[in-house]
């Protein structure tokens, strides 16, 4: 069967049923890990917005994701309100996708099943989902002939306090707005603004420079120091950009300690952006918006953070699609033969170079994103949410906790729904605490924590200790308990290692101290 043939056969319908049903059966059965229980652990923490504010700061993440943790938390204190609220924005956005998006049913099958929109943006709840969704609205706005500056200013001041890797898109979107608002009027030799446009410009312009000084003052509250020290562009830095680049539209990220892969990825990123550019240049605000957001985006990792993840890189690949589609609907949008010669013009678009190119691109993403959702579905990706079925039905139930490190046990928290005693912040606590916190703890002291714990509570006779995987205590506990001090013993009680993120494996042990009983 060609393409065309099984273009023909597939159904935008049925495709969208199958997303919704499928993505549900694989958030009921997601496990959280700690960034995204670590968001929902704030938001719950946090009584009003200007304490959501405070508690959010010293991530270094915008308002806007957590501001919308903090209302699903409103209509039900549950984790699994947060994981509904990421999905239904996941479904609006494969919504738009299938119904607006100028690709072929093939593309969009493709698309609709690939790692970032199934996998990555709809079952990780995490703030990339707004950005993803924010893009597609404003293809849509914006390749249109006419459109509010007000409105797209609305936009773009969302994406700016959406997460520092969204100031990329921003830019590309204002870029491409000022040139197309300067390009008509300059055609047209209209330079006299009315009364209404002067009040749209100002109103955008103040919009836009509140949302951008709310976003920068977030962004550099983060505990990361952020300063020129922690600026710095080299050769090495600049491959490693272009790998991430890489990472983004073909799931491949090069090694960044081999010289070899960072300059092939690099080379094979440099064809892809010329030959993304030399097929939207008809567009002008698609090359605009491309360029803008592709160069502002790689300058960033070069010079401030190259990214930790897929989640990271994946904005270069909703850029990438973001121009496509602008590309296609601009040029619709300012065609003005027949309905027909457009069809002709969309049907040679399918067979172009660049759109089988672009196939294979999302055939790699959709055998990815079939695959890390299937996997998700049978093996957990963290331990925790078992950790806090165990703890919450045995005798452990209400005893003390003690957890190191915290990064890695507010999972646990989060399902269990009580605090642990973190050594790290000397206190109990629940989500991780960026500031007042003793980050030079070491993972192989973890027996010195919990013997100074005792020593400061002699008052508690027994506690419950959850370390996670790397700072479990070395010891040889099938040869017998280990004792710390004369009155003080560790017995192990279980490990829970079934967990695809290493770090969120865990090891459970029981802390019991000695009562001597004294006759009068």
């Amino acid at each position: 069967m060609s393409i065309r043939d099984l273009n023909s056969k597939i159904s935008l319908k049925l495709v969208f049923i199958l997303y919704i049903v499928t993505t549900l059966v694989g958030v009921s059965s997601h496990v959280l890990w700690r960034d995204e229980m670590q968001g929902w652990l704030v938001a719950v923490g946090s009584s009003n917005v200007f304490e959501l504010w405070n508690n959010n700061a010293p991530s270094g993440h915008p308002i806007v994701y957590p501001l919308l943790t903090f209302i699903s938390s409103l209509i039900y204190e549950n984790p699994l309100s947060m994981q509904l609220m990421q999905w239904s924005f996941a479904a609006i956005c494969v919504l738009i996708f299938l119904r607006r998006a100028p690709f072929s049913k093939f593309q969009k099958l493709l698309f609709t099943f690939g790692y970032f929109p199934f996998w990555e943006y709809c079952l990780i709840s995490r703030h990339y989902v707004v950005i993803q969704l924010l893009s597609f609205i404003g293809v849509i706005y914006v390749s249109k002939r006419n459109y509010s500056l007000v409105y797209i200013s609305v936009l773009i001041a969302l994406l700016l306090n959406t997460h520092a890797l969204a100031w990329s898109i921003a830019i590309g979107f204002f870029i491409a707005i000022a040139d197309d608002f300067l390009y008509k009027r300059l055609r047209k030799g209209e330079w006299e603004f009315s009364s209404v446009d002067s009040l749209s410009c100002l109103a955008s312009a103040i919009l836009l420079f509140i949302a951008s000084w709310l976003s920068l003052n977030s962004l550099f509250q983060t505990s990361r120091s952020i300063d020129s020290a922690s600026i710095e562009v080299s050769l090495k830095s600049i491959l490693v950009a272009f790998g991430r680049y890489l990472g983004g539209n073909i799931l491949i990220v090069p090694d960044s300690s081999r010289w070899l892969d960072l300059s092939v990825s690099a080379a094979v990123s440099v064809a892809l952006i010329i030959a993304t550019i030399l097929y939207i240049w008809r567009s002008r605000k698609a090359l605009l918006f491309y360029c803008s957001s592709t160069f502002c985006l790689l300058c960033f990792n070069a010079a401030v953070y190259s990214g930790a993840g897929s989640r990271h890189f994946g904005i270069y690949f909703i850029i990438i699609m973001a121009s496509v589609w602008l590309c296609r609907s601009d040029l619709s949008a300012s065609c003005s033969s027949l309905v027909a010669n457009v069809k002709e013009s969309n049907l040679i678009e399918s067979r172009s170079g660049f759109s089988l190119f672009l196939s294979f691109i999302l055939a790699i993403h959709f055998f990815a994103g079939i695959h890390r959702v299937s996997l998700d579905i049978v093996y957990p990706y963290s331990a925790s949410k078992e950790v806090a079925a165990f703890i919450r039905n045995s005798e452990y139930a209400n005893w003390p906790l003690f957890g190191s490190r915290d990064v890695e046990l507010a999972s646990v928290s989060g399902y269990l729904g009580k605090s642990i005693y973190y050594p790290e912040i000397n206190r109990l606590g629940t989500f991780t605490e960026w500031i007042n916190r003793n980050s030079s703890l070491s993972r192989e002291n973890s027996l010195d924590y919990i013997q100074e714990y005792m020593d400061s509570h002699p008052n508690i006779n027994s506690l419950l200790v959850i370390l996670s995987n790397s700072s479990n205590l070395k010891h040889d506990f099938g040869r017998g308990d280990l004792t710390i001090s004369d009155d003080i013993s560790i017995e192990f009680v279980k490990s829970f290692l079934r967990s695809y993120n290493k770090p969120e494996r865990y090891y459970i042990y029981k802390v019991g101290r000695a009562i001597n009983v004294l006759s009068e």
